[in-house]
């Protein structure tokens, strides 16, 4: 009981954090692991089955109920999905689909430094708000075309 119990916490706490693509390794894990201790009690195969069943069930209840309390969490404190999303190096553009520049590192819960290399920057980083991301995928998508948003950053101390 005690397995199934630690399985749904790190579900939940998986859920809080990453994409439902972190499941796949830590299911693998996880019935390796569970397989492994039932075979060391000498349980039999059905026994071994079931146990094995009950962890990546719990596995993915506790994942639900973290991306619930996540979610949750995000509309209280009202910010979106997307800005958890976003991580360093990730390409920034405009609804237009332009170059804006790349994100060097969230800073605040509101708002994303862009690096100074970028040919945009002119040497310099740059501070752009998090209320401005629309979504975000291999890129962080903004909700305004890219020529406003350059003239709307604020250059980073």
């Amino acid at each position: 009981m005690t397995t199934i119990g630690i399985s749904v916490l790190i579900g939940a706490a998986l859920g809080l954090r990453w994409s439902v693509f972190m499941l796949i390794p830590t299911i693998i894990l996880a019935a390796i692991c569970a397989a492994v201790i039932q075979v060391a009690r000498g349980d039999h195969a059905g026994s071994v089955a079931l146990v094995i069943a009950l962890v990546v069930i719990a596995l993915q209840i506790g994942y639900l109920v973290g991306s619930i309390a996540r979610t949750a969490v995000e509309r209280l404190q009202g910010r979106t999905n997307a800005a958890l999303d976003i991580e360093e190096h990730m390409e920034v553009v405009g609804s237009d689909g332009q170059h804006v520049g790349m994100v060097d590192h969230k800073e605040a819960a509101n708002q994303i430094v862009l690096t100074g290399d970028d040919p945009k920057a002119g040497g310099m980083p740059h501070i752009i708000s998090v209320d401005w991301v629309d979504f975000v995928d291999r890129k962080v998508h903004l909700n305004k075309p890219a020529k406003e948003a350059v003239l709307e950053w604020q250059a980073a101390a």
